[in-house]
């Protein structure tokens, strides 16, 4: 299951962390609803 990430934690060992548990993309809030959407699409 593709995992998109979104939370407020936005340092960079965050996103790294983020990214080798398995997630997919990883978005800081506040999260622009058309970006969050565009991602979801590109899982496809």
């Amino acid at each position: 299951i593709p995992v998109i990430i979104c939370t407020s934690k936005n340092q960079e060992t965050d996103r790294i962390w983020g990214l080798r548990q398995g997630a997919r993309d990883y978005l800081v809030k506040p999260i622009d609803p058309q970006e969050l959407l565009t991602k979801i699409a590109a899982l496809g």
